[in-house]
């Protein structure tokens, strides 16, 4: 036993030996200088969050790194490919920048796709083997998010048949595509285009939505979808006001009345004129009775007229110092891109005469602001008909402000509106009912894609069709929210139920009588549906409610 022990003593003396030399003589056993290097980044650790023309790189440092080096291109990357030896390559880090994570990368093209990797660099050491970007599915590319370079238009970018355009300065442009549904078409970017980052776009359709995208190659860098304005109507002969006219009197009126009844040939029965209004103009409206004092602006026997606002800027502010009167008999009364404002006149309709309107009554892309009384009311016993009503596309804030009189009010068994349709369009703030029209002949009440806020008044009604045998009301798409008096705020009062379709309350706003159920009933104020309700946006915030305005939607 003590034999074998002495033997085990002397056998691990020598092997201990034997790794003190190997430790400081150099023999055949070095390591090759090649196999010397620092270690490279944990791949499962490398990950990319895209920008735009950028990309944060994210990794794990490396103990003993000095810096790192990043290559990225649009062509794929291996390691039989030297550093920056592809078309599409960039290299960051080369001047021993990139010391820790994140990183981020700069310089990058929008919607492009491109290959990463990275190695470690070392002041005593050779560098890491490269290690590649992973994605996770499989691939070693990350895309960037789409550019956009375009400038947001304004309305003097819109024309009826063009739209001007406007970029960030970018040499690295291609050309520009024009997008209507599937009809695409190309134009290919020019010195002056590039020069001067702007072009216009020419021989477009009226009231169109068309996309427009900016290109380098076939990366995207900028993308804009944008209407045309609506056209002058192509039904009735186009009367042109001057932009020096800042006031629409009688006078106007009758002028244009004549020239329509020449284009008429004479007929003076039934003819009719568009009377053109110039875009960023303010313009007075009021007549001149015969004491000399400001009277209601009369519509001509048997003449249709259209009231348009021309394209190529901000419609035409319209000041209503008196109403307008409809009195006789009339194929169809207008009114198209103008933005009306109450300046004495109280309500922009106040008809006490008799009247009859053949087709339509009817009010599209038009903007009410602070009317004391009404939009339309129709008063007195003389008969008055309008075949039908439509109020499309438009905003009315701080409506009757009065709080005597409603929105939209007529109320005598003398009246026939046969049909009522109210559609894509929001009223914003109202102090009585939105809608009165007890004992009338009223037909269909179409309201769809329409937004409510902060009405009706304590006791009133949304709808008051009261003895009224014949009325049927329809309500779709519809946000209701903020009632003035949720205690004591009234539905549909109607001889027939309304039929209720894709309907949503705010929890601030209930219906205490005359009630209707929603079709959904939200948990949160109006505060939490649009962006800025106080402030009269209505941009809906939650992604989940699609209803309503259109307007509001967003992308």
């Amino acid at each position: 036993m003590k034999t074998f022990k002495r033997l085990y003593g002397v056998i691990l003396a020598a092997t201990l030996g034997m790794v003190v030399t190997s430790c400081t003589d150099d023999n055949d056993w070095s390591v090759d200088s090649a196999f010397d290097r620092i270690f490279g980044v944990f791949n499962d650790d490398l990950s990319v969050n895209e920008g735009d023309t950028y990309a944060e790189v994210v990794f794990t440092g490396v103990s003993g790194a000095d810096h790192y080096v990043i290559e990225v291109s649009t062509d794929s990357l291996t390691d039989d490919i030297e550093m920056g030896g592809t078309e599409g390559s960039i290299v960051y880090g080369e001047d021993g920048s990139i010391t820790a994570s994140p990183d981020t990368i700069r310089g990058l093209i929008g919607d492009t796709k491109y290959y990463l990797r990275i190695k470690t660099m070392s002041a005593t050491q050779g560098e890491s083997k490269w290690v590649y970007y992973n994605n996770g599915d499989g691939g070693t590319s990350f895309r960037t998010d789409a550019e956009q370079l375009f400038n947001e238009p304004t309305d003097n970018d819109r024309g009826d048949t063009w739209i001007h355009l406007s970029w960030a300065q970018s040499d690295d442009l291609t050309r520009l595509a024009v997008a209507n549904g599937t009809d695409t078409t190309y134009i290919d970017m020019t010195e002056d285009m590039i020069a001067n980052a702007e072009y216009t776009v020419e021989g477009l359709s009226g009231s169109t939505t068309y996309s427009f995208i900016l290109y380098y190659n076939d990366s995207k860098r900028g993308t804009l979808n944008i209407s045309t304005m609506a056209a002058p109507p192509a039904d009735a002969p186009l009367y042109e006001l001057d932009a020096s006219v800042t006031h629409i009197d009688q006078a106007i009126i009758d002028a244009a009345s004549a020239w329509a009844i020449e284009q008429a040939g004479g007929n003076t029965s039934n003819y009719a004129v568009t009377i053109g209004i110039q875009p960023n103009t303010t313009v007075d409206v009021y007549g001149v009775g015969d004491d000399g004092g400001e009277a209601n602006i009369k519509i001509p026997e048997g003449m249709s007229v259209i009231f348009f606002g021309m394209a190529g800027g901000s419609a035409p502010v319209l000041n209503m110092v008196k109403s307008v009167d409809l009195s006789g008999s009339h194929g169809f009364v207008r009114f198209q891109n103008l933005s009306f404002k109450d300046a004495g006149c109280q309500y922009f309709i106040n008809q006490s005469n008799t009247m009859t309107i053949g087709n339509d009554l009817s009010f599209t892309d038009c903007e009410f602001t602070d009317f004391e009384r009404s939009i339309v009311r129709l008063q007195g016993s003389a008969a008055k008909t309008i075949n039908e009503f439509n109020f499309n596309n438009c905003v009315a804030t701080n409506l009757s402000t009065g709080n005597g009189y409603s929105v939209f009010y007529w109320n005598n068994a003398a009246y026939t509106v046969n049909t009522v349709n109210i559609t894509n369009s929001t009223f914003d703030s109202f102090q009585r009912s939105w809608m009165e029209v007890t004992g009338s002949n009223t037909g269909t009440i179409n309201i769809d894609n329409c937004t409510f806020y902060n009405g009706p008044a304590s006791g009133r009604y949304l709808v008051d069709a009261n003895n009224c045998a014949n009325t049927q009301v329809s309500i779709s798409n519809t946000i209701f929210s903020l009632s003035r008096d949720i205690a004591n705020c009234r539905g549909v009062r109607c001889p027939n139920d309304p039929t209720i379709e894709n309907v949503y309350f705010t929890n601030d706003f209930a219906l205490t009588s005359a009630a209707f159920e929603p079709s959904i009933q939200l948990d949160y104020a109006a505060e939490g549906l649009f962006a800025d309700p106080a402030n009269h946006d209505f941009t809906i915030i939650q992604r989940d409610v699609v209803a309503g305005d259109p307007r509001w939607l967003g992308e």
